[in-house]
């Protein structure tokens, strides 16, 4: 009889920053590192230690210990550490799709610096896997993932009837991606702790392997038994070989081998069975109570998650087309751009974006969200500066101002641009600084009327909003800061600026007639002829497809609810009552030539916390289902402050919310009630429109439903439908009694949750917030369904803008779409220069579940290649169809 084989794998899951801040969990990175070095000194039958499949923790180790460089370098060389091969472990769904992308490039370049990267795609703790990881893995160069949560095993003898679409017989099986894309899944079904501290006492360890063998056992497909030798922050296991001894003597119809992933897996992949479960899809425990999808992460500080957006929209759809177009593509700025990406990417851990840690986890985050953001418009200025030195500005009159805007979104940009301009400068070295002033003061006063112009002599619609004279400096290459005062004009212009394009315009003199100047009223309604939003007497908005003659009658309302939940979970106050914002007061609308806006007030008159029932519930450590609490009875008011924009020739209508929350343990929600009846919706997942359904299963307790988004959520019927767009509102919720789309806009909890108490007052995002939505009503095409899913990711997208040379003959045309989409199916997700191999590369992926033709020109240049996420070549011709919900990496030889 062929012995069973127990591979235990020595590893701790690594959060970098959760219930203690950063450098709590670093300082004792730095002991577990030492811990090992000291292990595989001096015990030879130790085969080796996983590094959690994250390389950040090689530099977290040597920030501290540097001299122990080539000491990290011999074990890994030995083959004792192994690392890789991504870079940090992200969550799958509130990270975009180029940030998980970016992960697995960076982490593989890693990886490779020191050894050959673990050849396994490791997820053991992320709050549900996206329906593409399959491709993705693929893509990466792997065919093989572990993970820990989203499917259930059954256990091929527990077996009844047929298995549910989240199910498998084993804990080995096929995953599948939505293109069809197939890895190998190891679900650890007994957790990634189910080998941990294993005793070395003999009768400690009969008991401990006769249930844990069981256990395993249980699930299992092949003989391959794994066990997880750690768990979270666990230190190394020092007395294992020890331990492994005594339970070969014990268990001698076994063989147990201290392993490492990679033989695990050779030997795993021999042994398969035939009749392994192939699940599809995103995994996300749908097949559960409910209670512990931990999907509530997804709307947890949210102030985090619009950094997060703000800081991806940054690097993915400014700085790199931008560094692309301009030629900005030296060593010198591609390393640049990495570190940015770097210090990204270090907010993206499960435990750090998702919101769930003490607050000083936050701190620290908001300052490297910062220090991106710096480096990112850092190298979007250099790159537009030097764009603007290319463009060719002689169309222009002498005495004009030209400048630039710059589209990196699929759909022609319709909102109005603000603009600053410099008209004039007084430097510092013809003159004192009080003196310069006074002089351009005086210029400032007697500014002529001003206008803006097209290349083509055309005046552009346009509002001057301010004209103001400060001081500014440049920093040469090649000599000291040079200070002066400058006159600056601020235009509020009214340009369309087409898809992947940029427009050259002009600040030149006109007559007063040519200044578009604002004008109000207290019109409850705006109406382009296209779109119609109407604020009603209560303070629902009502919504009007002038298009389709399709109306949305009290659409939008604004909700709050108690939140007695923590970081993780939220759970309605025992009240279950929701509070619906109050009448409209103040009503304004703005007319500034092609823009429209409704300005309003709502308050909502909600109850200033949860009772005192909650801080006993938290303090006992209850369970979230066995909550009780309730809300305070001392109410007070909370103002929301909307406003509604809609440009002319547009079919989207943007909102925006601002507010000063003061309140604590509650919730508040943008509803949009449709009235549509659908058995299913769709959003915007991780390089796919996932098709979702609206109703749950059968063990399904928690009375909500919470789900990820990326841009938009779209409900619809054979009619058409409404998409809602956001900006880092991650989490929505379908009602679908009465159609309503919910979007969370803020979540006040006071604790951390999980295995313990940890308060975090800050996490009840107390002051100032915002929320961002779009709006655009769509019939039952799909080239109308695609644009407005189109429309909702370009919202994200601000319009760039940089000052151009005066008459000044380039090699750029003054208007130029450098890049060329033949269809709308396709969303593109990356236009950069590979710092590898100097190509451009354009990625992105097919929106639908059918294949599509589509035709993707660099310029005038077709691709020349498919390539994957390392840039091998793939067989698929750039001319080829997509397969549905394809990604696809573009190669062009420019």
């Amino acid at each position: 009889m062929t012995k069973k084989k127990v591979y235990v794998i020595s590893h701790a899951h690594w959060d970098r920053e959760w219930y203690m801040a950063f450098e709590g969990h670093h300082m004792r990175l730095v002991q577990l590192m030492d811990d090992l070095f000291d292990l595989f000194a001096h015990d030879p039958d130790f085969n080796s230690f996983h590094l959690d499949g994250q390389t950040i923790i090689l530099d977290d180790y040597l920030a501290v210990r540097p001299e122990m460089r080539p000491t990290l370098k011999h074990w890994i060389d030995a083959g004792k550490l192994r690392v890789g091969p991504f870079y940090i472990l992200q969550d799958n769904f509130l990270i975009s799709p180029e940030a998980n992308t970016r992960n697995t490039i960076i982490g593989r370049q890693e990886s490779e610096k020191w050894g050959q990267p673990v050849p396994l795609g490791y997820y053991p703790d992320t709050f549900g896997m996206s329906a593409q990881t399959p491709q993705m893995t693929r893509l990466g160069g792997l065919d093989t993932v572990a993970f820990g949560r989203g499917v259930t095993p059954t256990g091929f003898n527990n077996t009844t009837g047929s298995l549910g679409d989240y199910d498998s017989t084993y804990s080995e099986m096929w995953w599948q991606s939505p293109d069809a894309s197939k890895v190998l899944g190891i679900l650890f079904a007994n957790w990634y702790s189910n080998g941990n501290e294993i005793p070395a006492d003999r009768a400690a360890a009969k008991t401990y392997w006769t249930e844990h063998l069981a256990a395993a056992e249980k699930f299992a497909a092949t003989p391959d038994l794994l066990f997880m030798n750690g768990v979270d922050h666990q230190p190394v296991q020092k007395n294992l070989s020890q331990a492994l001894a005594v339970a070969r003597e014990l268990f001698p119809d076994y063989e147990f081998i201290h392993a490492n992933f990679s033989d695990y897996i050779a030997a795993l992949k021999q042994d398969l069975p035939k009749d392994l479960t192939t699940v599809k899809g995103e995994l996300t425990s749908q097949a559960t109570e409910g209670w512990y999808t931990l999907a509530n992460t997804a709307s947890n500080r949210v102030y985090l998650k619009q950094q997060n957006t703000a800081t991806e929209r940054l690097l993915e759809d400014h700085a790199e087309p931008l560094m692309a177009v301009s030629g900005l593509t030296g060593a010198d700025t591609q390393d640049r751009l990495t570190y940015a990406w770097k210090t990204l990417l270090q907010n993206d851990p499960h435990d750090s974006i998702c919101g769930c840690s003490v607050d000083e986890v936050p701190r620290d985050m908001l300052a490297r969200y910062a220090h991106a953001q710096q480096v990112g418009h850092w190298l979007t200025r250099e790159a537009l500066t030097k764009l603007a030195g290319q463009v060719d500005t002689t169309a222009f009159p002498a005495d004009s101002k030209p400048f630039l805007l710059f589209n990196g979104a699929a759909v022609t940009q319709h909102q109005p641009t603000t603009v600053t301009i410099e008209w004039d400068r007084a430097p510092f070295s013809e003159g004192a600084p009080r003196a310069q002033y006074a002089k351009l003061e005086e210029e400032r006063k007697a500014l002529p009327p001003l206008r803006i112009i097209d290349a083509g002599g055309n005046t552009v619609p346009a509002h001057v909003v301010n004209t103001a004279v400060r001081f500014n400096y440049d920093l040469p290459d090649d000599a000291f800061r040079v200070a002066y005062m400058g006159l600056y004009v601020t235009v509020q212009v009214d340009a369309a600026v087409a898809p992947f394009s940029w427009r050259s315009l002009a600040l030149t003199t006109g007559t007063a007639a040519d200044t578009l100047v604002p004008q109000t009223d207290h019109t409850p309604t705006i109406d382009n002829g296209r779109v119609q939003a109407a604020v009603n007497t209560d303070g629902t908005v009502s919504f009007s497809d002038l298009r389709h003659n399709r109306h949305f009658p009290d659409c939008l309302r604004f909700v709050d609810t108690g939140d007695i939940g923590n970081e993780y979970i939220y759970r309605q106050s025992s009240d279950n009552q929701r509070i619906q914002a109050g009448p409209a007061q103040r009503v304004t609308r703005t007319v500034t030539g092609g823009l429209q806006t409704l300005t309003y007030d709502q308050v909502l008159r909600i109850p200033v916390s949860a009772d005192d029932r909650l801080g006993q519930e938290q303090q006992s450590v209850t369970d979230i289902t066995q909550r009780q609490a309730g809300r305070s009875d001392q109410l007070a008011d909370l103002t929301l402050h909307v406003t509604l924009s809609l440009a002319s020739e547009d079919d989207t209508l943007h909102i925006r919310v601002t507010g000063d929350n003061r309140m604590k343990d509650h919730r508040i929600q943008a509803l949009f009630v449709t009235g549509i009846h659908s058995n299913h919706h769709q959003a915007e997942s991780i390089y796919e429109v996932a098709q979702r359904p609206n109703t749950t299963g059968p063990n399904w307790k928690n009375p909500e439903n919470p789900q990820h988004q990326q841009a938009f959520v779209d409900l619809s019927d054979d009619q058409g439908g409404l998409t809602v767009g956001n900006f880092g509102l991650n989490e929505y919720m379908i009602y679908p009694k009465d159609g309503t789309m919910a979007v969370t806009m803020l979540r006040s909890v006071g604790e951390m949750g999980d295995w313990g108490y940890f308060p975090t007052p800050e996490a009840q995002c107390q002051g100032p917030f915002h929320a961002e939505l779009t709006v655009t009503m769509h019939d039952a095409t799909a080239a109308d369904t695609l644009a407005a899913y189109q429309a909702a990711r370009a919202a994200q997208i601000t319009v760039a803008d940089v000052q151009l040379p005066v008459q000044q003959a380039g090699a750029l045309a003054a208007d130029r779409t450098y890049l060329t989409v033949g269809n709308p199916a396709f969303a593109v997700t990356s236009t950069r220069i590979s710092p590898e191999s100097g190509k451009m590369l354009v990625r992105g992926y097919n929106m639908t579940a059918q294949p599509q033709s589509v035709s993707v020109q660099y310029g005038d240049e077709p691709a020349e290649a498919v390539v994957d996420f390392l840039e091998k070549l793939l067989p698929e011709t750039p001319s080829g169809a997509l397969r549905p919900a394809e990604i696809r990496t573009y190669r062009f030889d420019v």
